[in-house]
């Protein structure tokens, strides 16, 4: 929808909610997306919320719930009796009720499990025995299936049944006897071939599967890798339990790319599934406190090194003038090397033993990003700053000798730093997006501070 008609749609909704005007609003539901009623919905105050929730019919309401996260998911229910709820719960497909639920806590998530006929709780409650980001914990069961030694006859009737419930019949998987996955079949595969063909004779075999306990990350890859549109998903037997289809992966990936982005900024504990402004400031406050504290004691290491080196920069004051810049073109370059290969982890582009030659590519470019930088600044040492060293018993071309090479060293440790933290915390299990910004940026401060010192130590003598 048009960001204007749907503004205007909303602006209806919220005019006939004012107004408690039920068919008004029931009208302005029409021809909506259920996404965009959650986006307008999730932004309301508490009261007009309930108002809401009193308008929406059993459809809309299951609609509405697979497109709200976090505590609304949990209120909406909460608000229903329990005949609604069991209708709402029936509507959903099996991996979105998972996904639903496991955004309520478990006690009333069990009360909610019970209300559904037998085979579909049985269903539910295997899924959530899958971690939720897990391969399994995002599959679901709604597929279909044909077995090897079925006719296309007997396949084809078979999905006559089976079309209503399943997720996609763009591709049909083809199982043995005993579940396990064989290959797969398309649609139109069916529809032109004999009547007694063969399911064995028309099978495309080797699919891409993922196993139920992988990470859902993965499966969001080989989605992408492979280009398909669904990936099944197996035991450890080969026997397919259900599937993971294209517009999962795109959920899946935006939720990994947010914890990213979020872990690279120095924000810790569990990501919120509320939108911004939904979430309190006690959770922001929760969430970055603890890290930006760290760092800041951390920070002091900055000036510690200041302190040793004080008749250093004492002596000569224009000292100062660059330190700046060279800890900050350090924080640049490690900041941007850092990101570069988490994102190649991201990708699988790397593996464990990719280390050395990451960091000498990492330290190739350092130097010649530092070489690049040095050559710059020592320039404009000779143009600008004669007048500033007149009177001091200190070089113009020694000072420019250390703003360079302190400036090139920088630049070239911040670079591998920056490279090689993210590939030591993969090799110790933990998320390369652990190793932010920020703490990059601290290390390479205290570096840059006590490269530059040193070599005005070593060449300017004092």
């Amino acid at each position: 929808m048009q960001a204007e008609g749907l503004e205007q749609q909303t602006g209806a909704l919220t005019l006939a909610l004012s107004a408690k005007d039920v068919s008004t609003f029931l009208s302005a539901l029409e021809n909506t997306h259920p996404a965009d009623i959650a986006d307008w919905f999730v932004n309301l105050e508490n009261e007009d919320k309930l108002t809401a929730l009193s308008y929406f019919d059993r459809d809309w309401a299951a609609q509405l719930i697979e497109y709200v996260t976090g505590q609304d998911v949990e209120d909406m229910f909460r608000f229903y009796d329990e005949e609604t709820q069991r209708a709402i719960l029936q509507r959903l497909q099996d991996d979105d009720r998972v996904d639903v639920l496991q955004d309520i806590e478990p006690g009333f998530r069990a009360t909610l499990i019970a209300l559904l006929p037998a085979a579909e709780r049985g269903t539910t409650e295997t899924l959530l025995e899958f971690p939720e980001e897990t391969a399994g914990g995002r599959m679901t069961t709604s597929f279909a299936s044909v077995k090897e030694n079925r006719t296309v006859r007997q396949a084809v009737k078979n999905l006559r049944r089976l079309h209503h419930d399943s997720e996609t019949l763009s591709r049909i998987f083809v199982t043995n006897e005993q579940n396990q996955l064989i290959g797969e079949v398309r649609l139109r595969d069916l529809a032109f071939a004999r009547r007694s063909t063969l399911i064995s004779e028309i099978v495309e075999p080797n699919v891409p599967s993922i196993d139920a306990h992988a990470d859902q990350e993965e499966a969001a890859r080989m989605i992408a890798r492979y280009d398909v549109l669904a990936l099944p998903v197996v035991d450890d037997k080969g026997r397919i339990l259900g599937i993971i289809t294209h517009d999962d992966a795109i959920e899946i990936l935006e939720e990994e790319s947010t914890e990213d982005i979020e872990k690279a900024a120095g924000i810790s504990g569990e990501q919120s599934e509320d939108s911004y402004l939904n979430t309190s400031v006690a959770t922001h406050f929760k969430r970055r406190v603890l890290w930006v504290l760290g760092l800041a004691f951390a920070g002091l290491l900055s000036g510690y090194v200041l302190l040793s080196f004080e008749g250093v920069l004492g002596s000569t004051f224009l000292l100062a003038l660059y330190m700046p810049m060279i800890v900050a073109a350090g924080g640049n370059t490690g900041g941007q090397a850092a990101t570069m290969v988490i994102r190649a982890l991201s990708l699988g582009e790397l593996k464990p033993g990719s280390l050395v030659a990451v960091m000498a590519k990492e330290l190739s470019v350092g130097i010649l990003v530092g070489g690049v930088i040095a050559t710059a600044i020592m320039a404009e040492i000779f143009i600008f700053q004669p007048d500033a060293m007149e009177g001091t018993q200190i070089s113009l071309s020694l000072f420019a000798v250390v703003v360079g090479c302190s400036l090139l060293l920088q630049v070239a440790t911040s670079t591998l730093i920056g490279a090689t933290l993210p590939l030591a915390a993969k090799s110790m299990k933990l998320d390369p997006a652990v190793i932010a910004s920020p703490a990059i940026t601290t290390i390479v401060d205290v570096s840059g501070l006590f490269i530059y010192f040193t070599f005005a130590r070593l060449f300017l003598g004092i």
